[in-house]
């Protein structure tokens, strides 16, 4: 699954939104042990983030994440034996109640966020995969033991609801970008 992951992070290497050092602390990561999920290291593990977009309004579907206590866009944690682009996925299924095939979704930036403590989690770095997913808007059915609330905004809205540095960075990036 290593190569899974590199062939991932090497996509963007030619994309001049995405921090080249980021990228070189992935791989890095990646090259330095083969424990890259929550299941064998609950401490510094990887996770896919799917943004829902709407290119016709530029709307921007992110949810009010119970643990996380932010609006933010979906993801999860990868698991073992999969891809970041299969955890997108199964994550798209399980938290909006939607099924999108791979095709639909589109390798955008990395990130690598300090995890706040919240309840018993013990995470304390995500080394974070963020796909673009473009749909129009849908109603989703958000899993609500995930999040208190979620849905549509415009950038500027998602914007003023996210309160982490990074994850605001990281919509900021998509806005530009759509």
């Amino acid at each position: 699954m290593k190569q899974a992951y590199l062939k991932e992070v090497q996509k963007l290497r030619e994309f001049s939104h995405v921090d080249k050092k980021i990228i070189g602390r992935f791989i890095t990561r990646i090259a330095s042990t083969d424990n890259l999920t929550i299941e064998n290291n609950s401490l510094v593990h990887f996770c896919s983030f799917f943004v829902p977009v709407d290119k016709k309004w530029k709307g921007i579907y992110i949810g009010h994440h119970i643990k996380a206590d932010d609006w933010i866009p979906p993801g999860g944690h990868i698991k073992i034996g999969e891809s970041p682009q299969q955890t997108a996925l199964r994550e798209f299924g399980e938290e909006l109640n939607y099924k999108v095939n791979k095709e639909s979704i589109h390798l955008f930036d990395l990130s690598i966020i300090p995890v706040r403590k919240t309840g018993s989690r013990k995470c304390k770095i995500h080394y974070d995969f963020w796909y673009l997913v473009y749909v129009e808007s849908i109603d989703f059915k958000f899993d609500k033991n995930e999040f208190h609330a979620a849905d549509w905004f415009t950038f500027e809205e998602a914007l003023q609801k996210t309160k982490s540095p990074i994850y605001n960075a990281i919509m900021r990036k998509i806005k530009a970008f759509v």
